[in-house]
């Protein structure tokens, strides 16, 4: 029996509970999901458990969407800071 998306995810989110960044070590990317460990021991360590919860939410929506919290949120309309056209200007003609 071929196992889900949805098994995938739950094995994802239970590796949460014990490895801040165990979902992406799972994907196999290790350097993200090594920084999403020390990242998370530090949050825990400096803000508590919003913290940490912060950092494993983080992990589980970049490795489930691929996209990180702040993406994950933004609207699709708006564009990313440095990046929109200054006001008054007009897009040039091709």
């Amino acid at each position: 029996m071929p196992e889900t998306n949805s098994s995938h995810n739950a094995v994802k989110l239970i590796g949460e509970a014990f490895i801040p960044g165990a979902s992406l070590l799972l994907d196999g990317k290790i350097l993200a999901g090594g920084a999403h460990a020390i990242v998370g021991a530090w949050a825990r360590a400096a803000i508590g458990p919003v913290g940490l919860a912060l950092v494993v939410a983080n992990s589980y929506a970049r490795s489930t969407t691929g996209k990180n919290l702040l993406k994950q949120f933004r609207r699709s309309g708006d564009e990313p800071r440095g990046e929109a056209e200054p006001a008054g200007t007009s897009p040039e003609p091709k």
